[in-house]
């Protein structure tokens, strides 16, 4: 029992991180999450929940975009209170990031390319 109470539900059920996908509209753009190259065209990163993460993308000739992920509440985190009333699991999974979900997982970031008018 006193593990139940060392984690929070949501961390428990869903974890405290989230896969998220990027891709872009331009072939050839190199998409990068936190700084890191996750893949061409189209990629998938894990991060962790509670945190705004950064999406970049670019492409030669073109002006990188840059976007940040947004996040809500996820409230798994309140079935805590059927556990020990809310007092050691909810706050465990606000310190986590567990209580709070990357929102949305799928990312459509396309770089702005000059219009070709031939």
């Amino acid at each position: 029992m006193f593990s139940v109470l060392m984690t929070g539900c949501a961390s428990v059920i869903k974890g405290t991180q989230d896969t998220i996908s990027v891709n872009s509209l331009e072939k050839g753009t190199v998409i990068y999450v936190d700084g890191v190259k996750r893949g061409i065209d189209d990629a998938m990163a894990q991060v962790d929940k509670g945190d705004t993460h950064t999406i970049k993308v670019t492409k030669e000739g073109c002006e990188d975009l840059i976007i940040q992920t947004g996040e809500s509440f996820d409230a798994t985190t309140l079935l805590g209170i059927f556990i020990d009333f809310g007092l050691i699991t909810i706050p465990i999974d606000l310190i986590s990031g567990a209580a709070w979900k990357t929102s949305p997982t799928l990312y459509t970031v396309t770089p702005m390319c000059p219009v070709n008018n031939d």
